[in-house]
């Protein structure tokens, strides 16, 4: 009788076994299918095809706003405060102008956002001064245009650049183009080679005590942080429609010195940023407007370009919102 009742307990730990073993099979099952379905749920809303390449520049903005569906998360509050003149002296607004969820750039430091903010401590602030890249410096910029290039913004933009016969569709040459155009030294004047398009774009420089460039509000807001700009008043602004988001003319002070204008996007991304100065410098006809339009804002982008061993690089480029 004991015989028998082993072998039924045995039996039954058997089937119980294979119970618990089908059972884990059916949940590992269900695992990878609801893993491939969110998959391709994933590829559908974010990898979903790129929209037809533009003919312009104008509808290619349009069509790189699109892509922009949400404002910055970095951006907390924009202050703009009082109006003020290119020609006045008083402090119009007592307050810094941006105010950024610093907990979030800690996090995402992947994010285009946190790598442009990456380079701003790579590079000497006077013209007069020698830039020498370490092989770390470079790197990070690899960094933040490889991070760039992946962007749909970026791929759109190049499939503009392609159509227009101006780079190849490999990525090794838009990358390159990208490369050249944004971070090949040069020089301003006495033959020293202390600038290029992204610091004097991107960042700021100082040549003879006067401040030049300084037209991306992510460098603003890190210099307002750091003590290096007083924010004194805004000239003129324009609003996309989005929340914190605008084309601004401001006046400041930097490093102590006077700046009575310059002008930038506020809440846009560097992808979008550096494709429409891209898109707009390379298929606009010398000191001709390049007209573009996000969201409610239309708005001309300025670009000058500086001639350095043979290649046409960026001297200059911002939004009129004038």
């Amino acid at each position: 009788m004991d015989a028998v009742q082993q072998q039924t307990n045995s039996g039954s730990n058997i089937d119980s076994a294979k119970c618990q073993k089908l059972k884990r099979f059916v949940i590992v099952g269900l695992l990878i299918t609801i893993g491939i379905l969110s998959w391709h749920f994933y590829e559908y809303f974010h990898s979903k095809p790129l929209p037809k390449t533009p003919d312009d520049v104008l509808t290619l903005s349009k069509n790189l706003y699109a892509e922009e569906t949400e404002v910055s998360p970095y951006l907390y509050k924009v202050n703009l405060q009082g109006k003020t003149t290119p020609g006045a002296h008083d402090d119009r607004a007592p307050r810094s102008l941006f105010e950024l969820h610093q907990d979030l750039l800690a996090k995402d430091s992947n994010s285009t956002t946190a790598l442009l903010m990456r380079l701003f401590d790579n590079y000497e602030l006077d013209v007069a001064v020698a830039e020498h890249p370490t092989p770390e410096h470079i790197e990070e910029q690899h960094d933040f245009l490889r991070t760039v290039m992946n962007t749909r913004v970026m791929k759109l933009t190049m499939r503009y650049l392609v159509k227009k016969d101006i780079v190849s569709i490999e990525y090794d040459d838009q990358l390159r183009l990208l490369q050249e155009l944004w971070f090949t030294p040069y020089s301003r004047g006495r033959g020293i080679v202390g600038s290029s398009s992204f610091e004097h774009v991107f960042m700021a420089e100082i040549r003879d005590q006067k401040v030049l460039g300084l037209h991306n509000w992510l460098y603003f807001a890190d210099q307002e942080q750091r003590g290096n700009v007083d924010y004194k008043g805004w000239l003129s602004h324009k609003e996309t429609g989005k929340n914190n988001q605008m084309v601004l003319s401001v006046r400041y002070t930097y490093q102590n010195l006077n700046k009575p204008v310059t002008g930038f996007f506020v809440g846009t991304s560097p992808e979008l940023e550096l494709s429409l100065y891209t898109a707009c410098f390379l298929t606009t006809a010398e000191k001709e407007p390049c007209h573009i339009q996000l969201g409610h804002a239309s708005v001309p982008i300025v670009s000058h370009g500086w001639n350095w061993n043979g290649m046409r690089l960026i001297a200059s480029a911002y939004p009129d919102s004038s």
